[in-house]
């Protein structure tokens, strides 16, 4: 027993010895550990003796100095070091072998992944409720996460291996859906960095922040105005029709398109002012991400005041005043002549709404954002449009938008309400679908 122990302090003091110690000479050829000898001046003997404590740093002793002298005489300092060392070495074998027998091994003690993704989404939630997060962006997060719980929710978080998220990586990647793969890496990268801060795995624990980020291709298409001409002929619903011209000459996103009103209510203020405080304070329900009703009940809109349409971009927050007179050239309407014809029911609040009551809407209800998506939709299919690649969506008319504004000299990056001119830029990129001419 007298010989592991003396190992064992053998072991701890060259593991307690400093990364790079101070360079020996002749005066610290004394063989004691710990002590350090150095030229000074200043001192009755010329010398000046200090004790590096192999406690520094070391949380299980709380908080101790990691230099004390020993003052100038050479002898009496050898002499305390040894008794130093016989005293405080000990103290460490004796908590390295506790930590050996005590504690259990990381991949025991941490807990099964979908028992912290239950924590996490807690975590999240709370998050959410305070406005860190978009609700959207929970949206999508959270079925990811429980995705991720379904695979690997069996696993402790320790013993999860950049192998076992690659293979589910490549699940996706293998389905040609790399945008998702890209979102489950997010997502299980932020996984663990939660779990870090939780004390759930070490911080430098990370699995996933290992593996390759997937690349994505775009593989969606442009919408050209022909095309665009064609679907809005194909929709015979006068709202949804209204709602794509709307879409084009403001090139705003497709919620803050149906949440447009007539005027500026009297509760406008104060929703803007709770939601500069807090941009998810309406959201009531644990789910974790707000509905269509309880946007129209709580968020700020836009409105029309004057000569100008007041946006108010719900994703960003960003506030623009379009002038009602703005004029696409080529699509010869102005927002004031397609705000006057989407009215169709005097006393409804919103620009465009339901002139058909359905199970789901009364007359002069707001058009739900996703609603508008599907009609879209539907009306681009009946067009049969032959695209050369993925069929392009509602949200492709807010970059043919850009791009015919930009034509006109419009100022685009304050149109579509960008912080970055390289954002606006890529609504401009055709990604490969057109020609590019040489000017000489």
């Amino acid at each position: 027993m007298t010989s592991i122990i003396n190992f064992m302090i053998i072991q701890v003091c060259s593991f307690y010895l400093p990364d790079e110690p101070l360079k020996r000479n002749n005066i610290n050829q004394h063989g004691v550990d710990n002590l350090y000898i150095k030229r000074d001046s200043r001192s009755k003997t010329g010398f000046s003796c200090q004790y590096k404590d192999p406690r520094f740093g070391l949380k299980e002793f709380g908080e101790t100095k990691q230099f004390r002298s020993l003052g100038s005489d050479v002898s009496t300092a050898i002499q305390k070091a040894r008794q130093l060392n016989g005293l405080i070495l000990p103290m460490l074998v004796e908590q390295r072998i506790k930590d050996i027998f005590d504690s259990p091994s990381i991949t025991t003690k941490s807990i099964k992944m979908k028992d912290w993704v239950v924590k996490y989404c807690e975590i999240q939630e709370i998050k959410l409720k305070n406005g860190y997060i978009k609700p959207n962006t929970w949206r999508a997060k959270r079925h990811i996460v429980r995705t991720i719980a379904i695979e690997h929710g069996e696993i402790r978080l320790s013993a999860i291996t950049t192998k076992l998220v690659k293979e589910l990586l490549d699940k996706y990647i293998n389905q040609r859906k790399n945008r998702m793969a890209q979102s489950v890496r997010a997502a299980y990268t932020d996984l663990f960095v939660e779990a870090a801060q939780a004390g759930e795995v070490e911080s430098s624990f990370n699995p996933a922040k290992v593996t390759k980020n997937p690349k994505a291709r775009v593989e969606k298409s442009r919408l050209s105005l022909e095309q665009f001409d064609q679907i809005v002929s194909c929709q015979d619903y006068h709202p949804h029709k209204y709602a794509y011209i709307l879409a084009l000459l403001t090139g705003q996103r497709r919620s803050d398109i149906s949440l447009i009103r007539k005027s500026k209510g009297s509760d406008w203020d104060h929703r803007f002012d709770c939601y500069r405080k807090n941009s998810s304070y309406f959201i009531a329900e644990k789910g974790g991400y707000a509905s269509f009703a309880q946007l129209v009940g709580h968020a700020p809109y836009s409105y029309v005041d004057g000569d100008f349409l007041h946006v108010f971009q719900l994703k960003t927050g960003k506030l623009l005043k379009l002038p009602l007179s703005l004029r696409l050239k080529v699509f010869n309407f102005t927002i004031k002549e397609a705000i006057e014809k989407a009215n169709v029911i005097n006393n409804s609040e919103f620009v465009v709404h339901h002139t058909t009551a359905r199970a789901c809407n009364q007359l002069g209800d707001p058009l739900h954002p996703d609603t508008v998506s599907r009609s879209f939709k539907r009306a681009r299919d009946a067009a049969k449009i032959k695209w050369k690649a993925t069929p392009a969506t509602f949200h492709e008319i807010r970059s043919l938008s850009e791009r015919l504004y930009r034509e006109q000299g419009v100022d685009t990056k304050t149109l579509c309400g960008h912080r970055h001119q390289d954002t606006t830029d890529r609504y401009n990129d055709m990604r490969g679908l057109d020609w590019e001419t040489l000017s000489i």
